[in-house]
């Protein structure tokens, strides 16, 4: 998780969450404090391990850059367990999330599985919006998994070429799981089981009251488009002209943005394109050799779900952990038929292959 110092209060109301859920003795907790700042780094550490004294937590200090892009390549980077979940700092979770998670990998082909949240202590659920472009199939809501929670293979992320130096406050997700959908793993939200609440008045939120947010997400969508070929307005394109203007320009600049303003802010924004330009130019070179070739936020209909889901059911066992499947196995062997399991006893055959 990333956290700052103007929300150590929702980071101790997470941490403690994390260490009253099942589970809790199955994971790592690694918090990177996203700030500059003349705290001792030991000092940091000591202070939010004393948050839930119950859990391992390693505390890593980004002084160099500390923005959002920043930090989740810090996460990246220190993981060392071969599963990963990055979580935001303003939720709570309820539930067993790391049941849910481990099941859902062991039993689906996703490279990012999310769970759903909900606004507050309401009934009111915050993600996924059932406003934004979703296939169901079989349990699954395929779609991005924009933020809150994003669980996957920790090899696999970093494979795919780990998180886009160019979104620096906003954007990281959106073009990350596009990056995953064009190299052949689904992401998807499993709704029923574990869930999260987002508390939404935590502090310096890129979506809602973080200073600058206006130039963040204009820059990421400008980044969007130079990277994956959608400058062009056309019937490919159309859905994320759409959502630029109708969702992210909107609640950046207000309802009615006018043009001066935006032009203003695209000119602010030039000299970061010109110096960026050559790696954006490289990206946008590489991404046209991806396997599959779906633009940003294209609605995938369910003919194209299955068919990236059919290139991820062999793709995905070279990241799952030794033995990850035999534990599910062995998990739902009451739900096996007796031969299954006299057949895994005698031979060592694992439910997959028999």
């Amino acid at each position: 998780m990333l956290t700052i110092p103007s929300r150590v209060e929702y980071l101790a109301r997470l941490l403690q969450s994390l260490a009253d859920m099942p589970s809790a003795d199955r994971i790592e907790v690694v918090v990177i404090f996203n700030a500059v700042t003349d705290q001792e780094p030991l000092a940091i550490e000591q202070r939010i391990r004393a948050m839930a004294p119950s859990l391992p937590i390693r505390v890593y200090v980004n002084t160099n850059e500390p923005s959002i892009g920043s930090g989740r390549r810090m996460q990246l980077s220190v993981c060392r367990t071969p599963l990963v979940a990055f979580i935001d700092d303003d939720l709570t979770v309820h539930g067993d999330i790391i049941g849910t998670i481990e099941d859902t990998l062991r039993t689906t082909p996703l490279g990012i599985v999310g769970l759903p949240s909900y606004e507050e202590d309401t009934d009111t659920r915050f993600k996924p919006r059932d406003s934004t472009p979703s296939t169901d199939v079989d349990g699954v809501r395929y779609m991005p998994v924009q933020g809150m929670l994003v669980a996957g293979y920790r090899r696999l992320f970093a494979d795919i070429g780990g998180f886009n130096p160019r979104r620096h406050f906003w954007g990281e997700w959106t073009e990350f799981n596009l990056r995953m959908w064009r190299h052949g793993f689904p992401t998807g939200y499993v709704l029923g089981r574990g869930f999260l609440r987002h508390w939404h008045k935590a502090p310096e939120s890129p979506t809602r009251n973080m200073n600058g947010r206006e130039q963040h997400v204009l820059w990421g969508l400008m980044c969007t488009a130079l990277e994956y070929d959608a400058v062009s307005i056309n019937e490919a394109t159309d859905a994320f002209w759409r959502l630029a203007q109708d969702r992210y320009l909107a609640y950046s600049f207000g309802e009615l943005p006018s043009p001066k303003q935006l032009l203003a802010s695209v000119l602010e924004l030039m000299p970061k394109l010109s110096r960026e330009w050559p790696a954006m130019h490289a990206f946008a070179e590489e991404a046209r050799r991806h396997p599959f070739q779906f633009k940003p936020f294209e609605p995938l209909s369910e003919s194209q779900v299955r068919m990236v889901l059919a290139h991820a059911q062999q793709a995905i066992h070279t990241y799952r952990p030794d033995g990850f499947a035999l534990r599910h196995d062995v998990l739902e062997a009451p739900r096996l038929g007796w031969m299954r399991r006299i057949r895994k006893a005698v031979f060592g055959t694992t439910a997959a292959s028999a």
